[in-house]
């Protein structure tokens, strides 16, 4: 149990150090993208500790569990602004598109 409780400490702190690089990074860059992956796959590692702490009878300590829920809840609020920075650059590289098309379709018609 306390390898599990480890694990999920490790994995909490590499998400929070994650989430400060994307923080300080340009939504632009490719790191950006690289760093989201990055995320997504730690947030599933994180998944996977809770699911067996919780699956677990055993396991009664109450104020760790309050502390991964108030972590959560904060992962969700920040992780909220990293999914308004996705939306927005796919809107801008969409729009982007739809100036492309209609130039050539202008081009096109000369």
């Amino acid at each position: 149990m306390d390898n599990i409780i480890q694990q999920l400490t490790d994995v909490n702190g590499n998400i929070l150090l994650n989430m400060e690089k994307i923080d300080n990074s340009n939504p632009a860059d490719e790191i950006f993208y690289v760093l989201v992956l990055e995320l997504q796959s730690l947030i599933e590692q994180r998944e996977v500790c809770l699911k067996t702490l919780v699956s677990n009878r055993e396991f009664v300590d109450r104020q760790c569990l309050v502390d991964q829920f108030n972590l959560s809840q904060t992962l969700i609020l920040r992780s909220t602004k990293v999914m308004e920075d996705c939306r927005i650059l796919a809107q801008v590289d969409n729009n982007a598109k739809r100036h492309i098309k209609a130039y050539k379709a202008i081009e096109s018609n000369r």
